[in-house]
């Protein structure tokens, strides 16, 4: 069996992982690592039993998240982030923990966080995110009041209609992907086909 290490996330004093990504994973047979902040010492000997990794949603992010995003890198391990897991992923070259870092700024408006199971129209760029996707315009959801600016080391995949970067991936990597809007919340052929490819990628 597959293990998929998560991130878990803070919210009123409880550890815990969005049920929409278990419920994608168990689809596909998959076992999920729940992956608690406050143990980065200890986080190897559970990395080297994962076949991939799913950095999720959430306020900011923390230590484990660049821990567990510096080893998919280093080894090509799939790993999948999404909304704060593409911005932790777009800095992990200037990783300090803060959201507000050069590379993710606010937005300044609300135009991209919206409760409606979809937001806004996004066109895919890049053959990598059409290739998985296979279409090059598609509807999402959309939950966050930050955006990611460009930078040399990965490629952008996918442009919101007011040109916010809603899609990004690691070159030259198995897969290393990122998306701005949440799949795991969406039931469609595109959300399937995304974590498909995602779950096809994580080796054992």
């Amino acid at each position: 069996m597959k293990l998929v290490g998560i991130t878990t996330r803070l919210d009123n004093n409880v550890y815990k992982v969005n049920e929409s990504i278990i419920e994608k994973l168990k689809k596909y047979d998959i076992m999920p690592i729940l992956i608690v902040p406050g143990f980065e010492n200890n986080l190897t000997s559970i990395l080297d039993k994962c076949s991939g990794f799913i950095i999720p949603g959430g306020v900011t992010w923390h230590e484990a998240d660049e821990i567990i995003i510096k080893y998919a890198l280093k080894n090509d391990i799939p790993l999948l982030g999404i909304c704060a897991g593409m911005q932790a992923l777009a800095n992990i070259h200037n990783f300090d923990k803060d959201i507000l870092s050069d590379q993710t700024i606010p937005i300044g408006n609300d135009s991209h966080y919206s409760q409606n199971e979809y937001a806004h129209n996004i066109q895919v760029v890049s053959p990598f995110l059409e290739n998985i996707l296979q279409d090059k315009f598609i509807r999402v959801n959309s939950r966050h009041k930050f955006k990611v600016s460009k930078e040399d080391y990965f490629v952008v995949d996918a442009y919101s209609d007011d040109g916010l970067i809603e899609a990004i991936h690691i070159p030259n990597k198995k897969f290393i992907l990122g998306v701005q809007w949440h799949p795991e919340d969406l039931d469609d052929e595109f959300s399937e086909r995304l974590f498909a490819e995602f779950i096809k990628n994580c080796h054992g």
